[in-house]
């Protein structure tokens, strides 16, 4: 059965080749002169000179197959480009050996990050020995201080899977947002279930009641709740606006576009751009409701 080592080159690897004198082996030479491994897979998000520079540096203390695997991350700890790297060079390195290998995943070089998505692919995907190594320690087994496979992965699961079943019975997603909103009537759970509904899509609302009621807090809440939170609310006062200047409040104006206009100015629409623009008492004619137009995502 074949013995391999799969791990990523970490910056005191890098070091090691011209600063072994002072800092050591470093944790991948450490290991490959204390185990006998039949083959070595580097990943490396280095530049591919430094990697090729130190694999032959490693070889110099112990000839055997290593194989570099460059990839490129958004950021060394971002768990969802390593993760991915790290189970397609697995994939791949299974498929050139079938089942008659044995994997070590070295858990100290690189981030650690790097460290938690190996712990990760051994308690799931790919059973492995997990290996540790320090100048003042040596290299040895590692031992995880918590059982991932039997606490964590299966909780992870059961919300993905609840995640699923909510979505496809159209329920509303979660949101503490509208816990803020307080309320007990079957009317308002039902109000509250609609617009959960409604905030992570793009498009307006239009919201009735008397005034006071809080339709702006409703408004603000369904903004908080949407895929453009960090963007502005701007919250309009609809019926203090005079008729003759809702053009130029809505869509601005150009300095000098009227009397009165003395410089530029954004309209409503322009400046709640990336965000939602409220425009509210809106009066109702066919009712003695308020209205609030929502206009939710619509720049």
């Amino acid at each position: 059965m074949k013995n391999l080592l799969i791990s990523w080159i970490g910056r005191t690897d890098l070091r090691a080749v011209t600063e072994c004198d002072t800092i050591g082996l470093g944790p991948l030479a450490q290991a490959v002169r204390e185990i006998p491994f039949d083959e070595v897979v580097l990943l490396c998000d280095y530049p591919v000179v430094e990697a090729e520079t130190y694999i032959a540096w490693l070889r110099t203390h112990r000839e055997l197959p290593v194989i570099l695997k460059p990839v490129t991350l958004t950021s060394p700890t971002d768990f969802a480009d390593i993760y991915v790297a790290a189970v397609g060079v697995i994939r791949e390195t299974l498929s050139r050996f079938g089942q008659g290998v044995r994997l070590t995943f070295h858990l100290s070089p690189g981030t650690p990050a790097m460290a938690a998505v190996w712990i990760l692919l051994d308690k799931t995907l790919f059973p492995a020995t997990l290996i540790e190594s320090s100048r003042e320690h040596g290299v040895k087994v590692a031992e995880v201080p918590f059982d991932i496979s039997a606490e964590f992965i299966p909780s992870l699961i059961r919300r993905r899977d609840e995640r699923l079943v909510q979505l496809t019975a159209g329920l509303p997603p979660d949101a503490t947002v509208f816990e803020s909103i307080i309320h007990r009537s079957p009317v308002m759970q039902r109000l509250i279930a609609r617009a959960r509904l409604v905030a992570p899509r793009t498009v307006p609302v239009l919201i009735e009641g008397e005034y006071g009621t809080g339709k702006e807090l409703l408004a603000r809440a369904i903004h908080r709740a949407s895929l453009r939170r960090a963007g502005p609310f701007v919250a309009v006062n609809c019926g203090a606006i005079p008729p003759e200047l809702v053009e130029s409040e809505f869509f601005g104006h150009r300095k000098g576009s009227f009397t009165g206009a003395v410089a530029d100015r954004k309209g409503y629409f322009e400046a709640s751009a990336g965000g939602t623009l409220f425009a509210g008492e809106v009066k109702n004619q066919s009712s003695s409701y308020n209205s609030g137009i929502f206009f939710h995502h619509m720049l």
